[in-house]
């Protein structure tokens, strides 16, 4: 159980932070004591170090040339890069990178301007509140934060850094899409187009996952998205999927 813990632990601070989903941290989640499972995850770790160590300057993730606007909100070429290099370091076999990753962080400023819509903020309290939460989970599973301080040692940050800048960008936009799916979800229960449970259910999850996810694919549709003519080139035949 321990052991399941510790996996489930790594697979979910990459799998929700970094929106790097591959089939060795579904593996390792389900398959904790398969060693093969765990020598990949240790892999994907490794390659995210490496990855961050020549490329902190990335994590600068609001300067430098913008690649798009999505309903006016920039997506800077510096977050593209970082996203791009995270979803390369987890082995994912992708036939259009730029397009795969582009249309990620447009779905990404579509909830983010949706969430502005509603007011939605994240506080610096509400992060720093969750990271030391984070903080005590790894502490209370030594094995689990000894892989996650070799990925940091890696990376050439240190733990501050760590906490203070990278994963401090992961945790707001975890908290704000949190905060927009739970609207969301409350305007559905009101509106009378969901059924209001106090006991959630896999299908109760399952149906509020898919409004929500119809919601903002009706959203997605209506962005007003515009390309940079610099990087026209490289999002050849770019359509939002």
């Amino acid at each position: 159980m321990q052991r399941k813990k510790i996996f489930l632990l790594l697979s979910l601070i990459i799998i929700l932070s970094l929106s790097i989903v591959t089939a060795a941290f579904s593996l390792s989640a389900k398959n904790p004591n398969n060693e093969a499972n765990q020598l990949q995850l240790n892999n994907v770790f490794k390659k995210v170090g490496n990855f961050l160590k020549g490329n902190k300057d990335k994590l600068q993730v609001d300067k430098g040339d913008i690649i798009a606007k999505v309903n006016n909100i920039p997506i800077y070429k510096s977050e593209f890069e970082l996203r791009k290099g995270l979803t390369l370091a987890s082995d994912a076999e992708i036939s259009n990178i730029d397009n795969y990753i582009l249309n990620k962080l447009v779905r990404e400023k579509v909830e983010e301007h949706l969430a502005s819509s509603y007011n939605l903020k994240v506080s610096q309290d509400e992060i720093n509140l969750y990271i030391e939460k984070e903080k005590k989970e790894f502490a209370d599973y030594p094995e689990a934060n000894q892989m996650l301080q070799e990925m940091i040692s890696a990376s050439g940050m240190t733990s501050e850094e760590y906490w203070n800048t990278y994963e401090k960008y992961n945790v707001k936009r975890l908290l704000l899409f949190d905060k927009l799916y739970n609207t969301i979800i409350e305007n559905g229960i009101r509106s009378g187009n969901l059924e209001k449970t106090s006991n959630t259910t896999f299908s109760t999850q399952s149906e509020y996952k898919n409004y929500v996810d119809n919601i903002i694919e009706q959203y997605v549709k209506q962005a007003k998205i515009s390309i940079n003519d610099k990087y026209k080139d490289m999002f050849k035949n770019f359509t939002v999927n």
